[in-house]
């Protein structure tokens, strides 16, 4: 398993290799809890099994011009609490809702979550679905920004403006707070996924990973890959997406679009 990773320089980039996703999530997650404000971006471009395959692989990128880290063991990681309030967000303005008892860094499916904009005023951010240690998470524009009556549910059903695949290291008081559960409508946002190389072939694949199949030419060309970036970096796009800080290359992954849906391609057996 190897990812393509970007640091804070736009044009730095190195190989980051792990035993298994799961692996590498958790070392993200170590890496964030420690140092909140870390930036980077993983994309990544591969999946198999390790050993000699992987290792095959990774040679044949590296003949290719590129370079390879490998990364200190992860650090433990507490296990994620499942005893928690819960706190439905219908008909309750957003102005009234208050920040629910929750451990730091930890977030479930159906949280909804305040993102200061930097500001002083808040977006609102829906957990749409856990990966190993990730989270996956849509930010929606300001209750204020709709047409009244904006309830929470009404700014849930709205487009999102950020979007992706990150880790929950900024989920603790004073960064992203919890303040309700909502069912996530992840059939309508959660994207599908292309993995692979032109030298090995693209392959499609759901968000969690457990399906996939070959990639059609289109599909290999159009499909995002899987990115994960650090927490720290979906607030600078937020705080770019309220006109505090100039809209960067590097956040064009985050902004939401309406690439092939997990469930269209792979629709429930």
């Amino acid at each position: 398993m190897f990812g393509k990773r970007k640091k804070d320089q736009p044009s730095g980039s190195e190989f980051h290799q792990t035993n298994s996703e799961q692996q590498l999530f958790a070392q993200l997650l170590a890496e964030t809890r420690a140092d909140p404000e870390k930036v980077f971006t993983i994309e990544m471009i591969d999946r198999g099994n390790p050993g000699r395959d992987l290792d095959d692989r990774l040679d044949r990128l590296r003949h290719a011009g590129v370079t390879m880290t490998r990364p200190s063991p992860a650090e433990g990681v507490p296990p994620r609490s499942s005893s928690h309030s819960e706190s439905g967000t219908a008909g309750t303005p957003a102005d009234e809702l208050v920040p629910l008892s929750r451990q730091p860094f930890t977030a479930e499916p159906g949280d909804v979550f305040f993102i200061p904009d930097g500001g002083g005023r808040v977006l609102l951010g829906h957990v749409l679905a856990t990966l190993h240690d990730a989270v996956y998470v849509a930010v929606f524009q300001r209750p204020e920004d709709l047409p009244r009556p904006a309830d929470p549910l009404v700014v849930l059903a709205t487009q999102p403006v950020v979007a992706g695949l990150t880790l929950p290291a900024r989920f603790q008081p004073g960064m992203w707070e919890v303040v309700g559960t909502v069912a996530p409508d992840t059939a309508r946002l959660l994207p599908a996924y292309t993995w692979g190389t032109d030298l090995d072939g693209v392959h499609v694949t759901d968000f969690s990973g457990s399906r996939s199949r070959p990639a059609t030419e289109i599909e290999a060309t159009t499909i995002p890959r899987r990115v994960v970036v650090s927490p720290y970096f979906i607030d600078i796009a937020v705080r770019a997406v309220v006109g505090l800080v100039d809209w960067h290359p590097d956040f064009e992954h985050l902004r939401y679009r309406s690439t092939p849906r997990s469930v269209d391609l792979f629709p429930a057996r």
